[in-house]
């Protein structure tokens, strides 16, 4: 794992996502002064439960899983953050010791801001603590409706809705249509073996809800992938 402190790739990154262009300029000049870009192969943990909560996270590139990890190695896969992503601000917001541990899925490339900037655009950038607020609510609807279908709905309808997860409209609003995405990761966002999530994946297929092909997902009908099982509930 490295750090990239280059401002022009970190400037450009940043430019992608509305909570920046909506700062003001004195504001913007301090989150590409302080803001880094880190690279994490996969399978790497970005970081650690039980350490300080040091940055609020963001996906340029690739795909991580905020996860609990019990002492004998079985693990908890909270949910997924793909491109144009945040994670990591509720234990920044209240300087607690991490959670969960936050590991990538495939090689990504992250855009890391210090939660002391964090906190000073908190305090002092109406735009961006309205943003961190409506962030919350609906990161609280999210795991909230993860745990239902966790306890609730088959194999295929959680494949479903862990894939629909990852084109939330307010917290990942701008995921491509065809997800980069392979059988094993889908494994690893949702708990479930490689065999099991084939024979889901197969299924919605077969309802042309999605399109498999090597290593890719494509979304044929997103409203139905994101009500598929939800009868159940």
């Amino acid at each position: 794992m490295f750090v990239i402190n280059i401002m022009g790739k970190v400037n450009q990154c940043l430019l992608m996502h509305p909570w920046f262009t909506d700062l003001m300029p004195r504001h913007q000049a301090l989150v590409r002064r302080r803001a880094s870009l880190r690279s994490v192969a996969a399978g790497g943990f970005v970081a650690y439960r039980g350490q300080p909560s040091t940055h609020w996270i963001g996906v340029h590139q690739g795909l991580i899983k905020l996860s609990v990890y019990s002492l004998d190695g079985e693990s908890c896969t909270l949910c997924g953050i793909p491109p144009r992503g945040w994670c990591g601000e509720g234990s920044v917001i209240k300087r607690e010791l991490r959670k969960y541990d936050v590991v990538a899925i495939r090689n990504s490339e992250l855009l890391m801001i210090p939660a002391e900037v964090f906190h000073t655009l908190l305090k002092e950038s109406l735009s961006f603590s309205s943003f961190i607020i409506n962030h919350l609510n609906e990161r609280m609807g999210l795991f909230i409706f993860t745990l239902q279908a966790e306890r609730l709905l088959d194999v295929n309808a959680r494949v479903a809705q862990a894939i629909a997860q990852l084109f939330h409209p307010v917290l990942h609003p701008q995921t491509s249509m065809v997800l980069e995405l392979s059988q094993k990761e889908i494994g690893l966002l949702t708990g479930l073996s490689r065999q099991r999530v084939n024979r889901a994946l197969k299924n919605l297929e077969a309802l042309k809800i999605i399109d498999i092909s090597y290593q890719s997902v494509r979304m044929l009908d997103l409203p139905a992938l994101r009500d598929f099982g939800l009868s159940a509930l």
